[in-house]
């Protein structure tokens, strides 16, 4: 698979530093700080024992700070780049595109989460903490507003992806034109459908699953920042209309996590997704002299889906049962992250590139 355009290479790059942010926030912060919650996705005993060095280096930085800022660069990746894949792709092909390039990947990353879940719950003599309808509804990206719960600890963000995919097709003529009224529109659109879905009540865990559209809702105004750069990138809007609808979509973003489900976390959240936007568009800024990406980071770009996939509760029992075997916290993470790594290589190599491939050609030739 050839290099990633000069004129995008940033978006690249970033890819890599996204998904190192997010595999060092769960391995070095969230096993350890949230022990019951990794436990209850492993049917695993809670690990009561010492906790790595590393993780008095999270204490200097707002709480979940690596973790937000990972998931906020993502958002901005994929608002920025989907739009663009939408030129020259009827409707029908871009959602055949998107479709071979996000799920063949994630169902193969999910059964290595579910068999690695399956191994460890077993080996603690513990039933599996999942059954086959929430086990289902992550193949199709509902478990969350059905109220199933996680299982893989990372399926929210691709639901919500999968979800910005579906507004894509909804208003594709004005992604095409590259005009950011209608972004603005959307955004408005979005913050009301955030502040009904948080008031409505319907049926058993009626209210989780309205709560959950409504955090779809603010993350993908979120996401709309980013396709606000694509408008720009492509010269279709001025710079004063893109630095105004911006302004306004992240009033409007903040404005519906300050109301919503991750009230509780509104001034970390916001300062690690702000940091992400400024790193995004300050290296926006250079992306013309920005030709080429560093070989580590290009190589963990490229790996970056199915890393970002396969690592978490995956990577929970990995740790959890090395530290049963009396390996040390540091040594486990290091154990731990290589496993990851080598797994998402395969993933890549075996599943995504074909499956992006045959993306590629079916979009093109699909109306």
């Amino acid at each position: 698979m050839g290099g990633p355009s000069s004129r995008i290479a940033f978006a690249h790059g970033l890819r890599g530093l996204a998904a190192l942010s997010v595999l060092l926030s769960h391995y070095t912060q969230h096993f350890w700080t949230n022990r019951p919650t990794a436990a209850a996705f492993l049917g695993a005993p809670a690990w009561d024992g010492p906790a790595p060095a590393v993780l008095a280096l999270h204490a200097a930085l707002p709480p979940g700070f690596a973790g937000h800022f990972g998931v906020a660069v993502f958002f901005l990746i994929s608002g920025f780049v989907v739009p663009l894949s939408l030129v020259g792709r009827g409707r029908t092909g871009f959602a055949l595109g998107r479709a071979l390039r996000i799920w063949p990947t994630y169902a193969a990353g999910f059964a290595v989460t579910t068999a690695a879940v399956w191994l460890c719950a077993r080996h603690f003599g513990n039933p599996v903490p999942f059954g086959p309808a929430q086990w289902l509804a992550h193949l199709a990206f509902l478990q969350d507003v059905l109220g199933l719960g996680t299982i893989d600890g990372i399926s929210w963000t691709l639901a919500i992806e999968v979800r910005f995919y579906l507004l894509c097709l909804l208003i594709a003529p004005a992604l095409r034109l590259g005009r950011v009224r209608p972004l603005l529109a959307t955004g408005l659109a979005l913050t009301g459908l955030a502040a009904l879905a948080g008031t409505v009540t319907w049926g058993p865990g009626g209210q989780m699953a309205f709560e959950e559209l409504a955090l779809s809702a603010q993350m993908i105004t979120y996401m709309l920042v980013g396709t606000v750069f694509a408008a720009r990138h492509r010269g279709t809007a001025g710079q004063g209309a893109c630095l105004g609808a911006g302004a306004a979509l992240l009033a409007l973003f903040a404005l519906q996590w300050a109301g919503g489900i991750m009230g509780f976390q509104t001034l970390p959240g916001l300062t690690a997704y702000g940091c992400a936007l400024l790193l995004f568009g300050g290296l926006f800024l250079l992306r013309h002299r920005i030709r080429r990406v560093p070989a580590p980071l290009d190589a963990l770009a490229r790996v970056s889906y199915p890393l970002y996939v396969v690592h978490a509760v995956a990577g929970y029992a990995v740790l959890r049962l090395l530290l049963e075997a009396g390996t040390p916290p540091g040594a486990a993470i290091l154990a731990t992250t290589a496993l990851a790594l080598a797994a998402a290589a395969l993933l890549h190599a075996l599943v995504e590139v074909p499956t992006q491939r045959a993306g590629h050609r079916v979009s093109r030739g699909a109306p």
